[in-house]
């Protein structure tokens, strides 16, 4: 029986924490973005927010921008991430050390996973790459120094 509850006690509070994802009706097509109006961070790379804050507790999609020729050390994030591939040909590997012969080509379509708190280290070595990506927020990037 305590099992039960606890159980259900569970239940209650995961339905009670749970967010209500808010959306209003909007399409955006890859030529509707300009990018040249989008902050521009330290290494190039460009945030495109589509739904919600990464920086705020919640759901957020947003598409970043690599461009060709950028080269990303190992890092992680926080939280979970789930990651599609909308433009180009993304290098990618997993590991605390940026190591080119352990990158995986993902392509245009490519889905892959970015873990809490999994390391990993990326080349845009073909050209621009824009990516969808989306997670439970807040979000940041810590950058592995060795």
């Amino acid at each position: 029986m305590k099992k039960i509850i606890f159980f259900l006690f569970l239940i209650f509070a995961a339905i009670n924490s749970a967010q209500e994802l808010k959306l209003s009706p909007q399409s955006i097509k890859p030529t509707d973005i300009n990018w040249d109006k989008v902050e521009k961070l330290s290494n190039g790379v460009q945030n495109y927010l589509v739904v919600g804050d990464p920086s705020k507790e919640g759901y957020y999609i947003m598409m970043v921008r690599i461009p060709g020729g950028t080269k990303l050390p190992p890092h992680f994030h926080p939280e979970n991430r789930t990651v599609v591939v909308t433009k180009g040909s993304f290098f990618y590997g997993y590991g605390d050390t940026f190591d080119e012969s352990k990158m995986n080509e993902m392509t245009t379509g490519t889905y892959f996973t970015e873990p809490s708190q999994q390391p990993h280290f990326a080349f845009a070595k073909n050209g621009d790459v824009i990516l969808h990506v989306a997670g439970f927020g807040p979000t940041g990037s810590t950058i592995i120094k060795k």
